[in-house]
């Protein structure tokens, strides 16, 4: 294959293009000036202002003058400020003492400094102004600006100043403050300051090119297509040069209602359509319909193929230039076959379509080096073959691309020149924005201009634009340009659409084709499998892009394809923090936006959607969307499809690789770059779609359609994938999911995974050297462990830059004065190390959950080959101490010490000493956790247990969700007085030598969690229950697990244990002799010491096997299993549940001995639960029942 820089030469040769100027070394900027009509003039000592917009000025009067200076912020849209360039400050002042009579205007000086809305400074105690950064950043470096000024003869005094940024910030929303000095200080206490015409300039200058990146990937492999051959430089087999043809314009004249005849095979050329406007031209059965490569321009309402489209071939590219126009007004009517409305060209029957326009390599690639705000030049990681005069668009590197609040930072330019590298592009025009290349991650570039454009005839107010149906026998397109296309929110009326084809006998593909300014989607596959569509640019596209429609859709190839800017329809779903909304199709009221859209997932548009996982998924890229890539859940196809016996959400994904998204999620607090969520459905013609959390299994591809979800599980796995810039990385509501050799950077949170998880080889790096992301305001995590059911493996994973901000919480000051004190509240609320004396967290890397006392946390947690850089020690976990079961049963096991650096396997738990099980545990501080040696010399190597124990006072939900006295989670923040006793170690506590109990306290919701090693007591403040039941349901096969609970002396028992599914499990137990004599018999014996009731824990067959457990990389965790109960019940007079009388607290001494801890083990070791405890609900709490997983 040739080279591509060969290829280069070689095309220009066989396709001319015009020349192109040389790229000068140096970067012309040119100057520009932005005067503000908004001023904001702050002062400690207040203000009364008002604004003239006839005299287009400004009045503010000093209700008492202390001072020599005012602050004036300027509030409009703002250009980026790039360190070391040269800008300018000009302003018209005049100044009015008291009495109204002319006073001198004084020479003013100027400080700048850039600030905005959200975190609070304060100057003394009396100043509070709301600004978001981190701290005031002084465009001048702290250093006055003098300022000269000019008599304009009317009272005003025109001043200017010219300084060089001495820092660097493209985020234009934000706001300039100018700190305005007068020379001498007014002897009239109130002074009136008019101000008129304050303008910003970027003064012309040249500048360097900007640095280059010395890398572009770490963990990720960015996967390129490959290089084109022949067809990108030379033509063959030109249908234009078959004999046999007719031309156009001898075969109809001026006729504007055409129809092919059967045998004809006409030939478009240069004169054939004479600008005329056509109704139709219909290529019936038999007939043949060819353009020549020349110029071409087609005006046309409905295009129809039944027979052949020849425009070119896969070896005979056309350099044209060819364009095709689709006119028409919104309309019903049906001028195409087939019910495909107007406005487009359908193929049908056994019509095919061969589009081939010029082929441009690559069509997207990458930045190599940072654009700046006003350069006027973009270099490429690639070689391209694009020329003067096309148009490439930049996509953003801020999170933000929703258009609320702000502009999108996406930027179209015309190139003005190509280097002979290929890899130097020059604008006509400077860059307004900043996109961001470092060695973390780059933004695109993408050709936006194609020799054959397909449009509709104007933009339409209406959103009916045209569109373009494949559903006959073959559709080829490749090399075109779209605009306009697409129908909002009709149906099967896209840009460029392969229908209900099943399994096309011919191959059928979109290629290196653009589909811009959309108004419905832009590349669809519906009912149709085996499609490719690779190469492909969208850009600025409504609704979802790359759309696979109804659930069925398989094996379809999507490659190499960008997708940007992608704008919902209607009001975007948010909702709760897990529920999302519900949402309907417009001829149904009552969703969010009824009535908005036809497709209710078009409320969470993407990039690329799919319905259906099991497609090929390869090197594409996502900018922007509400998520850069959606899978939703279908419990059945939807649309054509309904009613089909098969189940979409069961099919995981065939191949999902070397994708990267980037600047989405910003529309709801869960969304994110990948989002593998909501649920999809279609009841007649009712379509609903709950955006939010919802399961999902995925089975083997031999059990596909099976509707009672059994089966052979399989893995949504996520390979070689790159997200930055995001809310979520990767999001995955589903049962099964595997994340390998992701990168990520610049991430509220790198994951939310549910189900049986596996996170491997990865990347995760807080904060990159992209200052202007937007990130400031996001709350930042590495990886959050939910709270139950759910197992959660990560290994092999890199955590990089989650530091605590102790270093930005500081005083700055200017030359001589302190002008601003930062807010302490505002540094404990985002930036703490997790005690529980602060009011919350950020930058942790492994945070536990805390909101809820329903549902506890079994051992589901756990890591191995952990990496940190530049991360704090103080952030490596993070517990939230709340009085609630997630988070007093909060653990997670360190295969291998080194994501607790203890070196060793560990096990950790809460700040509840229930998880000191010997005295080798030591307690983290900076963690508020325990660590517990997880394999002790000379021990039986602990784990983390999970019962299920139900009395009179414990149940599952103990009152209900909604229910104001309840337990659950729904109403508490504090879920004290929902205490019903403790669990403790043996060998602690009353009866005991020591007896400072080592315990945690059980709630009237089920679940006990807690580490292995000594036996387990229960002390219930009602007393001794006449009957109750323990579940065993998280206790692996080698643990000893033996448990106690008091009754009064005398108590007999009958204890009995059953299986919910074999009957033949049951068993009766016995009385042993001798708690020792219990402990070798664990499956049939029971003891009582005449105060302790004792059994053991086990499930009575080696339940936990190989497959009886999630495993991966040689790491594992157990199953949950509720199916064996141990039922008890006491003989015993009793009232109300309860035993008569009530029995002796004692906790049952344990002979067995622990470890003794090492030398080098810390000394001093707390003893007691730390007092600082929370007590206010968080207010981000979900707002359901999690469901089954």
């Amino acid at each position: 294959m040739m080279a591509l820089s060969s290829l280069l030469v070689a095309t220009l040769a066989q396709f001319p293009t015009p020349p192109s100027p040389a790229v000068p070394a140096k970067i012309e900027i040119g100057g520009f000036s932005m005067c503000s009509r908004t001023y904001q003039a702050i002062n400690p000592d207040g203000w009364s202002g008002a604004t003239d917009v006839t005299a287009e000025r400004t009045q503010f009067e000093t209700k008492k003058w202390d001072y020599q200076a005012m602050y004036l912020r300027l509030d409009d849209t703002l250009p980026d400020i790039m360190k070391g360039h040269k800008y300018e400050i000009t302003m018209e002042l005049n100044l009015t003492g008291g009495s109204g009579s002319p006073q001198l205007a004084f020479d003013p000086s100027i400080l700048l400094w850039k600030a905005s809305e959200s975190k609070r400074y304060v100057k003394d105690t009396i100043w509070p102004v709301n600004v978001t950064d981190e701290y005031p950043q002084w465009i001048t470096g702290g250093s006055e600006v003098p300022m000269t000024g000019t008599d304009l003869g009317d009272g005003y005094f025109k001043f200017s100043g010219t300084f060089t940024s001495t820092v660097e910030f493209a985020n234009p929303t934000k706001s300039i403050w100018l700190r305005v000095y007068l020379s001498e200080r007014p002897t009239d206490p109130v002074v009136q300051f008019n101000f008129r015409d304050v303008c910003f300039n970027k003064v012309a200058e040249s500048w360097d090119p900007p640095p280059a990146v010395s890398s572009f990937d770490e963990k990720f492999t960015w996967e390129r297509p490959p290089v084109p051959g022949a067809e990108m430089t030379t033509q063959s087999s030109c249908p234009h040069d078959e004999p046999g043809t007719t031309k156009w314009e001898d075969a109809f004249g001026t006729q504007t209602n055409v129809v092919l005849t059967t045998g004809q095979k006409i030939l478009v050329t240069d004169q054939s359509f004479g600008g005329r406007t056509y109704d139709k031209i219909e290529i019936v059965e038999g007939s043949e319909l060819i353009f020549s490569d020349t110029t071409i321009f087609l005006t046309v309402r409905a295009l129809i193929v039944r027979g052949k489209l020849r425009i070119g071939s896969p070896t005979c590219r056309l350099q044209g230039p060819i364009d095709i126009r689709f006119w028409g007004s919104k309309s019903d009517a049906d001028t195409l076959p087939g019910g495909f409305g107007t406005k487009g060209m359908a193929v049908v029957g056994n019509g095919e379509a061969d589009i081939y326009g010029r082929r441009f390599y690559p069509t997207w690639t990458r930045i190599a080096r940072k654009v700046r705000s006003g350069d006027d030049r973009v270099y490429l990681q690639e070689a391209v073959n694009w020329y003067v005069g096309q148009e490439i668009v930049l996509t953003t590197t801020i999170h933000d691309d929703t258009d609320v609040g702000q502009p999108n930072q996406n930027e179209v330019f015309t190139i003005k020149a190509v280097d002979p590298t290929g890899k130097i592009v020059q604008f006509t025009e400077p860059a307004k924005y900043t996109h961001y290349a470092g060695t973390e991650y780059q933004g695109e570039a993408a050709l936006l201009s194609r020799h054959i454009n397909i449009e509709a005839d104007a933009p339409d107010a209406d959103g009916f634009g045209g569109h373009i149906v494949i559903n006959g026998a073959r559709g080829r397109i490749a090399g075109i340009a779209t605009r306009y296309m697409g129908q909002t929110n009709v149906m099967a009326r896209y840009p460029l659409h392969f229908h209900l084809m099943g399994h096309p006998a011919e191959n059928c593909l979109f290629s290196d084709n653009v589909a811009r300014d959309t108004y419905f989607r832009c590349f669809v596959i519906h009912g149709t499998h085996d499609i490719l569509e690779t190469e492909n640019v969208a850009f600025n596209a409504t609704g979802n892009c790359f759309y696979v429609e109804d659930g069925v859709e398989e094996n379809n190839t999507v490659s190499y394809n960008m997708a940007a800017h992608i704008k919902v329809i209607g009001t975007a779903a948010s909702g709760g923090a897990q529920t999302g909304n519900t949402l309907k199709n417009d001829a149904n009221p009552g969703g969010l936006g009824s009535g908005d859209r036809v497709q209710p997932v078009d409320a969470t548009a993407a990039g690329f959607y799919f319905s259906n996982s099991h497609n090929h998924i390869i090197g594409n890229a996502a900018s922007g969307g509400w998520s850069g890539f959606g899978f939703p859940g279908l419990a059945e196809p939807i649309g054509e499809f309904m009613g089909t016996d098969f189940v979409p959400q069961s099919r995981a994904t065939k191949t999902f690789r070397g994708n990267m998204a980037h600047s989405s999620g910003g529309y709801w607090g869960a969304a994110g770059c990948v989002y593998v969520g909501g649920e999809l459905s279609q009841s007649g013609s009712t379509i609903t779609y709950e955006s939010g959390r919802a399961a999902r299994s995925t089975l083997a591809e031999s059990n596909i359609g099976v509707k009672d979800w059994t089966g052979t599980p399989q893995w949504m796995v996520f390979e070689n994938t790159k997200v930055f810039a995001c809310n979520k990385g990767i999001l995955h509501w589903g049962n099964r999911v595997e994340v390998k050799k992701a990168e990520m950077h610049d991430i509220a949170r790198s994951v939310t995974l549910f189900g049986e998880v596996w996170v491997d080889d990865s990347l995760i790096n807080g904060v990159s050297g992209n200052t202007d992301a937007g990130y400031a305001d996001l709350h930042h995590d590495g990886f959050a462990f939910y709270d139950i059911s759910v197992k959660s493996l990560i290994t092999n994973t890199e955590f990089r830059n989650y530091q605590s901000s102790a270093s930005s919480c500081k005083n700055w000051v200017i030359p001589g004065q302190t002008l601003w004190t930062q807010d302490s509240s505002y540094c404990s609320h985002y930036y703490t190390n997790g005690t529980s004396s602060l009011s919350g967290h950020d930058n942790i890397i492994f945070s536990g959950p805390f909101h809820s006392d329903e549902f506890k946390p079994q051992q589901i947690s756990a890591v191995a080959g952990i990496k940190y850089t530049n991360v704090d020690f103080a952030n490596y976990v993070s517990l939230k101490i709340v009085e609630s079961g997630a988070s007093r049963f909060f653990n997670m096991i360190d295969h291998d010490g080194s994501a607790t650096q203890e070196g060793r396997p560990t096990v950790v738990g809460s700040n509840l000493n229930w998880w000191q099980v010997c005295d080798d545990c030591r307690f983290e501080p900076l963690w508020e956790t325990w660590l517990c040696p997880k394999k002790p010399t000379a021990f039986p190597e602990r784990e983390v247990a999970h019962i299920r124990v139900k009395t009179p006072d414990i149940s599952w939900n103990s009152g209900g969700i909604g229910d104001a006295n309840s337990c659950d989670e729904q109403s508490k923040g504090d879920w004290s007085n929902c205490d019903v006793g403790y669990i403790a170690h043996f060998g602690y506590g009353p009866g005991n030598s020591d007896v400072t109990k080592r315990s945690s306290p059980i709630t009237s919701n089920q679940g006990i969690t807690g580490i292995t090693g000594r036996g387990w007591y229960m002390w219930l403040n009602g007393g001794a229950p006449k009957k109750f039941t323990i579940q065993p349901a998280q206790v692996p096969n080698d643990v000893v697990l033996p448990f106690a609970t008091s009754y009064p002396s005398g108590t007999t028992f009958t204890v009995t244990g059953s299986h919910r599914w074999d009957a033949s499990m049951a068993v009766t137990f016995s009385l042993a002799a001798s708690l020792d004599a219990m402990l070798a018999d664990p499956f049939n014996l029971y003891f009582f010491d005449g105060e302790n009731f004792f059994i053991t824990l086990k499930f009575p067959t080696k339940r936990y096997d190989l497959n009886s457990r999630f495993e991966r990389g040689g790491y594992f965790i157990w199953d949950v299993d509720s199916d064996w109960t141990i039922t008890v019940e006491a003989s015993c007079s009793s009232s109300g549940g309860w035993c008569s009388s009530s029995p002796t607290e004692r906790v049952p001494e344990w002979t067995k001995g622990c470890p003794v801890p090492p030398t080098d083990a810390p000394t001093a070791i707390p003893t007691a639960v730390p007092t600082a405890i929370p007590t206010a609900v968080p207010t981000a709490v979900p707002t359901a029942v999690p469901t089954a997983i």
